[in-house]
């Protein structure tokens, strides 16, 4: 994914702040030991409204409570909130644009103790701009890594906290260090599990196959729109997937809130169908863009309205 450029502003210690104001102290907990959940959504730009539209802003909200409760990090932090702090956010940015938001909850107090209160929790949140990726059109080349996906008993997939992405981080690092663009990481029992920021999916004589939840990955907001666009068309199987399956899958595509729907063209350089694109992995694109940026029109009921932009 390319490199988020900076914004002006971003919303912190309660309202639109300049970047560079937005500290924490050295000796927080989330400094120390990454005591922070997040969450990542997107705002599709409508020219026609002059305003942004965010995708599945309710579920957000609600899954990163769901992992703040998990971490024990407290809050009061409600849709509507998130709500207005985006809308005032983007106010203040002024993007006519794709923008991608990233609410964080992180602890300020506490150390190894539950006696804390929302008054230990700080939030931030910046929007940045954000443009569609090359590999959208192209397609990723893919390594399944060394490094397992954690599981359910160390550090749960489905809470998205800070401290689970460092798991990530090392599979992406080997995938780049060997020259593929993404790394798809099996669980504990050898069965494939997620990207270092989606969920896989793939294609194979006519059926779509994605990995269950409880096969060590996030609760993913659009694999589920995946599911459910995917549903209109095709049989769906939920199920354990072996490694070798990817191998001789005719299609291979990965979904998330940053890298959308993104094809896959290769993994452990075995090529996947004809190296490009396939075409349910196109129809399911057009699909969900077409409701992403359907504004006013949305009849899936993902979006929220954002402000219009004078």
């Amino acid at each position: 994914m390319s490199q988020l450029s900076t914004p002006e502003f971003i919303w912190t210690n309660g309202g639109v702040r300049p970047w560079n104001d937005a500290r924490v102290h050295v000796w927080t907990e989330v400094v120390l030991r990454a005591a922070s959940v997040f969450e990542g959504l997107r705002g599709y730009w409508v020219p026609e409204e002059s305003r942004h539209y965010f995708v599945h802003l309710e579920e957000h909200a609600r899954r990163l409570r769901e992992s703040a409760k998990v971490t024990r990090i407290p809050t009061e932090l409600t849709a509507d909130d998130l709500h207005k702090a985006l809308s005032e956010l983007v106010l203040a940015l002024g993007y006519r644009e794709d923008v991608y938001c990233r609410p964080t909850l992180y602890l300020e107090k506490g150390r190894y103790t539950t006696a804390t209160s929302a008054s230990d929790t700080g939030f931030f949140m910046p929007v940045f701009q954000s443009p569609r990726e090359k590999s959208i059109d192209t397609g990723l080349t893919t390594q399944i890594s060394s490094w397992r996906r954690s599981g359910d008993d160390t550090a749960p997939p489905r809470v998205k906290a800070a401290a689970n992405y460092y798991n990530l981080r090392l599979a992406r690092l080997e995938a780049e260090a060997n020259g593929f663009d993404e790394a798809i990481l099996l669980n504990g029992a050898g069965k494939v599990a997620e990207t270092g920021g989606a969920s896989v999916f793939l294609v194979r004589q006519g059926r779509v196959i994605t990995p269950k939840l409880s096969d060590s990955i996030l609760e993913s907001i659009t694999r589920q729109s995946t599911i459910d666009l995917l549903r209109e068309e095709v049989k769906v199987e939920v199920r354990e997937v072996d490694r070798t399956e990817l191998y001789l899958a005719d299609e291979v595509f990965l979904t998330g809130t940053l890298c959308e729907i993104t094809p896959v063209v290769s993994v452990d350089r075995f090529e996947i169908g004809s190296g490009q694109p396939g075409p349910l992995t196109r129809r399911v694109q057009e699909a969900y863009y077409a409701t992403c940026r359907s504004g006013v029109g949305d009849e899936h009921g993902w979006l929220t309205a954002g402000p219009v932009l004078a």
